[in-house]
């Protein structure tokens, strides 16, 4: 993939992701004027999930949305978050920065490499199942 090509997926991973933050909020806070605000928060976050999933492997990456994506997708968010935990640990703990601020780094990091993570995954199984198509005929 070209560097042109990878500019246009990160733009669209950051648009998308802020599309996807803003509907998942807009849901929690509908939803918490009806229910109790754990259960909202939970059912906005699996929400945002299953949805950023779906947008980004349809309008990021270009590939088909399958059941072992559907495994990856939250599986990476997983992965992000213990990183982001640890990072966050490091430099509050460890370095002394405040919380604040090591709290918006770790969010600036955890962008490219979810990024970098997704693509990873998603693009590798797909060119994988592309070359095992060819070959199968």
């Amino acid at each position: 993939m070209n560097e042109t090509s990878t500019r246009g997926q990160f733009a669209r991973y950051v648009i998308v992701g802020a599309v996807n933050t803003a509907a998942t909020y807009v849901l929690l806070v509908a939803l918490m004027r009806v229910i109790e605000y754990r259960l909202a928060y939970s059912i906005a976050y699996v929400v945002g999930i299953a949805l950023g999933c779906w947008l980004q492997c349809r309008l990021v990456f270009h590939v088909p949305l399958d059941w072992r994506n559907a495994i990856r997708f939250p599986a990476v968010y997983a992965v992000q978050y213990l990183i982001g935990l640890l990072l966050l640990w490091v430099l509050v703990d460890g370095a002394g920065m405040r919380r604040e601020w090591a709290a918006l780094l770790v969010i600036m990091l955890n962008v490219p490499i979810g990024f970098l993570t997704l693509r990873f995954l998603l693009q590798t199984r797909a060119r994988s199942s592309a070359r095992d198509g060819a070959t199968d005929r």
